[in-house]
């Protein structure tokens, strides 16, 4: 170890201009009256130290370079070689994982209970997080939502989010060498892998993770997960590390519910991942009350959307159409608002789909959200809210219908009384025409 590396570190706040000839002595030049302050304060001139531990050695370097006015404080620590100090988190788990719930839930998004504290706990334990669910369970809203308020409640830069395409691979990724040999970086290399900041927290969200075959695009992240090191191959043969709280949370829809768009995952990949089925809380929260469920979360769902475009509205950030919006939105304050008619009907509807089985399995929050958002949007009058309905019905969940003949037979009652259900028995026939009982997806 050289003294002057152990002078330049403890005496960083040392002016030594100020120094008197008693702890100095003879020395003259600014890097030699550092080295004699230390060895003045700190004593290494014992024994055999100087020699064997020490070495007094100053490279030119050190003496061509000139002292600077200011002491280096955490903003240059730079100078040092060092990297900069992580922060500190000051709550405990639990308080964090109650921050973040308030944060996420004051954009009305419905919470399945104990998520949060499962991904939070998975990243630490050093795993990736995938979500998995059918669409309309709300999987890239909460990676988003998290990563923001992971942002928000400690402090962090932006989530980094990357939208996986059927093409992606490492080149998409990471990057790659150009023909004059020098590297080009994509969005994950500059600001995780090469990131100044590396004992600082950042939330990574990949949308639509096996879009593309996953070991094609991650494979280096993967195998770094693993590594005692975490060292990733750059292009133009560099290397860098992953940092250790690079928290990636993927969104992904099962293979065996979209086998024509989707790759299967791994079983290495699998093992370095924590997989979180998101439940359908519409169906969840329909077999806790059948009767309000679907009006009760109707209104949440109107309030959430009106809020959400207020709030633009109140950044200055409001669109062009946000207006129209807000004005058609303002015109119900809940499900009441609408006519007998169509609460009966929204009600039979969603019942008939959420009481079997496979109905449960895709008619989500997304969905419910959909149709009562087209329903808000028409004239407060009852043949207008029923169109409306029915329009919902034909133009969005009846291509998300899927199973057997006998799991829609309650539906087909349900929707016969709507202004178009001729409209949509034509489509249900073409969808039920084919050689087995499995209604055909006409898309």
């Amino acid at each position: 170890m050289r003294l002057v590396d152990l002078a330049l570190w403890f005496g960083r706040e040392v002016d030594v201009e100020t120094l008197t000839p008693a702890v100095v002595g003879s020395a003259t030049e600014p890097i030699d009256k550092l080295i004699a302050w230390f060895r003045h304060n700190f004593y290494p001139d014992r024994g055999d130290l100087i020699g064997t531990l020490y070495s007094t050695d100053v490279p030119d370097e050190y003496r061509s370079a000139p002292f600077a006015d200011a002491a280096v404080d955490e903003g240059t620590y730079e100078l040092l070689g060092s990297r900069p100090p992580a922060p500190v988190v000051n709550l405990s788990l639990e308080e964090l994982v109650g921050a973040l719930e308030t944060t996420i839930g004051a954009g009305g998004y419905v919470l399945p209970a104990g998520l949060v504290r499962r991904v939070l706990v998975a990243w630490m334990r050093g795993d990736l997080v995938v979500l998995v669910g059918q669409p309309g369970t709300g999987k890239s809203l909460f990676a988003n939502l998290l990563g923001r308020g992971m942002e928000s409640v400690l402090d962090l830069a932006a989530p980094l989010v990357v939208p996986i395409r059927a093409d992606f691979d490492e080149a998409e990724f990471i990057g790659y060498e150009r023909l004059d040999g020098s590297p080009e970086y994509r969005d994950f290399a500059r600001s995780i892998l090469r990131t100044e900041e590396p004992l600082e927290a950042r939330v990574v969200v990949l949308e639509e993770f096996n879009l593309a075959a996953i070991e094609t695009y991650l494979s280096s992240v993967l195998v770094a997960t693993q590594d005692q090191e975490r060292l990733v191959r750059l292009p133009a043969g560099q290397e860098a590390q992953l940092p250790i709280d690079a928290f990636i949370i993927a969104t992904c829809n099962s293979y065996r519910d979209e086998p024509e768009t989707r790759a299967r995952v791994s079983s290495p990949t699998k093992r370095r991942s924590t997989i979180i089925t998101m439940s359908n809380v519409l169906g969840d929260r329909y077999d806790e009350d059948p009767a309000n469920a679907v009006t009760d979360l109707a209104t949440d769902l109107i309030l959430a959307e009106r809020k959400r475009i207020q709030n633009r509205a109140d950044r200055s950030a409001g669109t062009q159409f946000d207006g129209l919006r807000l004005y058609n939105l303002n015109t119900v304050d809940s499900v009441d608002d609408f006519s007998d008619a169509v609460r009966t009907s929204l009600k039979d509807v969603t019942s008939a789909v959420l009481e079997t089985p496979t109905g449960r399995s895709w008619f989500t929050m997304g969905l419910l959200r959909d149709v009562v958002l087209n329903i808000a949007h028409a004239p407060r009058s009852e043949s207008a809210e029923l169109e409306a309905l029915g329009h919902s019905v034909a133009d969005k969940i009846l291509h998300q219908v899927r199973g057997s003949f006998s799991d829609v037979e309650a539906f087909r009652s349900a929707y016969a009384n709507l202004p178009n259900a001729e409209e949509i028995d034509r489509l249900m026939e073409r969808m039920m025409d084919g050689p087995s009982d499995e209604l055909l997806s006409l898309l």
